[in-house]
């Protein structure tokens, strides 16, 4: 009897130390939010890395820190981490926004004070990652550049060019921050008027055209339109015919959409109205532009 009382005696000991044990992890673990600091250049830049780090306190296993990155309102990065089993973690995210950071981390409902940083766009782009996200931002916007390399390319500031035509700037090829500033906040493109399905519009008072599909425009370029002696019609038409290479007018794979009016490369592309009545488009990319038309195609020009 007495050693039945002891190993009952025991039980409840360890029962005892069970219970106080639970709520003492479960206090630990509601103790607060993670800490997180960041790691990097003193001044930020893009494409620079920045290492996000904290500490989970009273970690249990299974538990997961999100980490989320705004740039300007925007939501860059969104990541869940599995910290370590000490509850310490790092996650590194790159500078591909702009232009003013918020970073925080949280576990469920509890999340990290927010820490900020501003990021400037570059004075000068030429080559390297920087040159390469340049590129990257154009095309996001529907600004065909070629390329999408480390290197600023005549492809490059024909992009520019169109960007500054839509966006109301001087029409120039020159590179600003402005510029880069405006792509990085995912801003900029060119804003379709028509929806009927893969079509192209060119908007003559800008000298500008775009291919588009649905109301997305997925390739702008500069382009120049006809004179004011020989203007390009304006209206709704349908390509009907394609032809490839030069032709006796030295008009470079072209595609007509009425009559003798077509879309095609041409040797002079300048910034104002100056063909007979088409729309020339440059020369580097007469033969993208022709192979992405299809017949039946809508064509939509205004003013």
């Amino acid at each position: 009897m007495p050693r039945v009382t002891r190993r009952a005696g025991t039980a409840v000991v360890l029962l005892a130390a069970v219970a106080l044990a639970i709520p003492a992890a479960s206090a630990s673990a509601a103790t607060g939010p993670p800490s997180l600091k960041l790691d990097g250049p003193k001044r930020p830049g893009v494409t620079d890395k920045v290492i996000a780090s904290g500490q989970v306190p009273g970690f249990a296993p299974g538990e997961q820190v999100t980490l989320e990155v705004a740039a300007s309102g925007r939501k860059v990065v969104s990541k869940k981490i599995a910290p370590k089993a000490n509850g310490s973690f790092a996650e590194p995210f790159f500078i591909n926004a702009c232009c003013a950071y918020s970073v925080t981390a949280s576990v469920g409902d509890k999340a990290s004070a927010a820490q900020r940083f501003k990021v400037r766009a570059p004075r000068h782009v030429s080559r390297g990652p920087v040159a390469k996200l340049f590129n990257r931002s154009l095309q996001a916007q529907g600004f065909h550049t070629g390329t999408r390399g480390p290197r600023v390319t005549s492809g490059t500031h024909l992009a520019i060019k169109a960007f500054r035509k839509v966006n109301g700037m001087s029409w120039s090829e020159a590179y600003s921050p402005a510029v880069f500033r405006t792509l990085l906040l995912g801003k900029g493109a060119f804003k379709p008027r028509f929806s009927d399905g893969k079509h192209v519009e060119v908007d003559i008072s800008k000298q500008v055209m775009a291919l588009v599909e649905g109301k997305t425009p997925v390739h702008t370029f500069h382009v120049s339109t006809g004179t004011g002696g020989t203007p390009t019609v304006l209206g709704n038409y349908r390509f009907y015919l394609k032809q490839p290479g030069y032709n006796s007018k030295r008009m470079y794979y072209s595609v007509y959409f009425i009559g003798g009016y077509a879309t095609h490369g041409y040797s002079s592309v300048p910034n104002g109205r100056a063909s007979h009545g088409c729309v020339r488009n440059p020369i580097q990319f007469s033969r993208f532009i022709y192979n992405w038309i299809d017949l039946g195609d809508s064509m939509h020009t205004y003013a």
